[in-house]
């Protein structure tokens, strides 16, 4: 780090970065335990994996306060209320008797990562230099993304150490060290203008994520064409509705749709939205797949993907610099291309795949998403200023966290479909690992298209 850029500012920076690592943390780790918690707690694949998606819709819905928040209270109070919230919801999933009492702590960890994480990109966007957002940006992402692929290797050795309850207990520690660090150094105000909360707003998107996310699930077990099906479709669209008209008409609306009238600022939030659906979506499959397809134990699922955890989290920070040299084109292009090619060879050889296979080619998926996904929000937000930048991080930070939870719904459900249709488990699960990696693989080529209509707008308005 560059010592223009004062000491209580990287501690500052770093206290609340942790916060959010230990909560996503925390978050993948329970991806190689649900082959042992269905049985433990006796519910299906489809009923967990509420454990990550539905902490991942409270992540949205809280993220998308923040706005909010960061204007209405100083930095340190937030932070506060966040580490009180992961205390509480950690110590509820170390002691949980039941799925519904996990359940409630893992919501409660999920208001702390809804505030620590928009947080920690508002104080790199409000204390360090421009010359430096790309380097900053890329040791924030390296934060958030390495926690993802840590966690399987993490939750996977704890449960073969002794129990999946040690994952949480592990945590309380750490947050008690992140606390003092935060006490200590983190020393920015409240901004001085003020606006009421949207009540409304949060309302209609709430509504309008958990129906969508209850109509995937629904879609999985049960099928299209059912009334259930349709009723969360038909409660999506008018929530939908609903929050854009209310958009329109309120003055200062929950989420700032505005950041978004310069098409790349859009199209960037697509790519961004694209690259972190692949990212916790293929965190998610790989240990079913592993461990239900290859018999692999939890720890050997999570051990799998550790190299590729590495790799992604060392090449964060070099995106970054990459980016503030030449640009957005060529990171962008090459991140998308690489989540490309890595899930078309493993869409391409399901059948053959092996441990070691998957952990090279996660390695080239790890490359490909570090080397992109810092980047997107890096040059989206030099296209904003002021207040807007606030408005950006709450934006781009509540689609980060839907992306995830949307994806590990839809990717849980093509499983459950294929578990509905065919009466072989392995060879349903190997099916629906298939489709599933052709599915992020398009991802990947929507993120290229993209990068280049970005690159031919931004020569047109020059």
């Amino acid at each position: 780090m560059n010592e223009n850029v004062a000491r209580h500012t990287q501690l500052a920076i770093l206290a609340v970065g942790l916060l959010s690592f230990t909560g996503i943390l925390v978050e993948t780790s329970l991806n190689v335990t649900y082959y042992t918690l269905t049985k433990q707690l006796g519910v299906s694949l489809s009923v967990l994996q509420w454990l990550t998606s539905g902490y991942l819709l409270m992540v949205t819905i809280v993220m998308s306060t923040t706005a909010y928040l960061i204007q209405r209270f100083a930095a340190q109070r937030l932070f506060q209320f966040a580490v009180a919230a992961s205390l509480v919801g950690t110590t509820l999933c170390a002691i949980a008797p039941s799925f519904p009492i996990l359940l409630l702590g893992r919501l409660c960890q999920a208001v702390a990562t809804g505030i620590a994480t928009p947080l920690m990109f508002y104080l790199i966007m409000a204390l360090i230099p421009h010359r430096q957002l790309g380097q900053y940006m890329g040791l924030a992402s390296m934060i958030i993304s390495l926690a993802p692929a840590l966690g399987p290797t993490y939750g996977g050795w704890l449960t073969a150490l002794w129990s999946w309850r040690l994952i949480f207990v592990m945590i309380i520690p750490v947050v008690l060290v992140v606390f003092w660090l935060g006490q200590k150094f983190i020393h920015l105000p409240a901004k001085s203008q003020q606006r009421r909360f949207d009540w409304p707003g949060l309302l209609f998107l709430a509504v309008a994520l958990v129906s969508l996310s209850e109509g995937v699930e629904s879609t999985g077990t049960l099928g299209w064409y059912t009334l259930t099906t349709w009723a969360w479709a038909t409660i999506f669209i008018a929530a939908v509705v609903l929050l854009v008209n209310h958009a329109r008409r309120t003055e200062s609306p929950l989420l700032n749709f505005k950041v978004l009238a310069d098409p790349a600022v859009a199209m960037w939030a697509i790519v961004f939205f694209c690259l972190q659906f692949a990212n916790i979506g293929l965190s998610f499959l790989l240990p079913q797949f592993t461990q239900n397809v290859l018999q692999s134990s939890a720890l050997t699922a999570g051990l799998m993907l550790l190299p590729g955890s590495i790799l992604g989290g060392l090449m964060s920070p070099v995106a970054g610099s990459v980016y503030d040299k030449i640009g957005p084109r060529w990171p962008l292009l090459v991140s998308n291309g690489a989540i490309l090619l890595s899930c078309l060879l493993l869409w391409g050889f399901t059948g053959l795949l092996t441990g070691t296979i998957i952990t090279l080619l996660y390695m080239f998926f790890r490359f490909g998403f570090n080397f992109g996904f810092g980047n997107t929000m890096s040059d989206a937000s030099t296209r904003v200023s002021g207040p807007l930048k606030g408005d950006l991080s709450s934006i781009f930070n509540t689609l980060q966290q839907y992306a995830g939870s949307i994806g590990t719904s839809v990717l849980a459900a093509i499983l459950a479909a294929n578990e509905r249709l065919m009466p072989d488990k392995k060879a349903a699960i190997t099916q629906g690992s298939q489709q599933s990696f052709f599915l992020i693989a398009m991802l990947g080529l929507i993120g290229i298209v993209l990068t280049i209509l970005i690159t031919k707008y931004r020569k047109a308005r020059r």
